[in-house]
């Protein structure tokens, strides 16, 4: 019976990091990232649509990176799989919210947050 158990729990990790994977958000994390001195990634973020208040219809797409070390970070964020890029540099322990587009009626986007070393 506990093998049944040592089972499960490297299929609900891959299952939760494939759930956790599928939202609108996309980080590129097949390259280089940062690293705190627990060797977890510095840089988090987040993707958000935001109307304007002229016209509801018309969404600010903007992503939110969070750095938690203690060096600035540059990054580039684009559109997933596009060359339409913003250059961005995050400030040691602070936040940093950019616009990378703006369309019309267009809630869910997907990006790519490139660290530039």
């Amino acid at each position: 019976m506990r093998l049944f158990h040592r089972a499960w729990v490297p299929l609900a990790a891959l299952c939760a990091s494939a759930a956790h994977a599928q939202g609108i958000a996309q980080n590129n994390l097949a390259s280089r990232q940062h690293l705190d001195y627990a060797g977890k990634p510095c840089l988090a973020s987040t993707g958000v649509s935001h109307p304007l208040a002229s016209n509801p219809r018309i969404l600010n797409h903007a992503v939110s990176l969070d750095n938690h070390c203690f060096e600035p970070i540059k990054v580039k964020v684009c559109y997933y799989k596009t060359d339409e890029c913003t250059d961005v540099q995050v400030p040691p322990r602070g936040r940093k919210e950019q616009i990378i587009g703006v369309f019309p009626a267009m809630q869910e986007f997907r990006y790519e947050v490139k660290e530039q070393f």
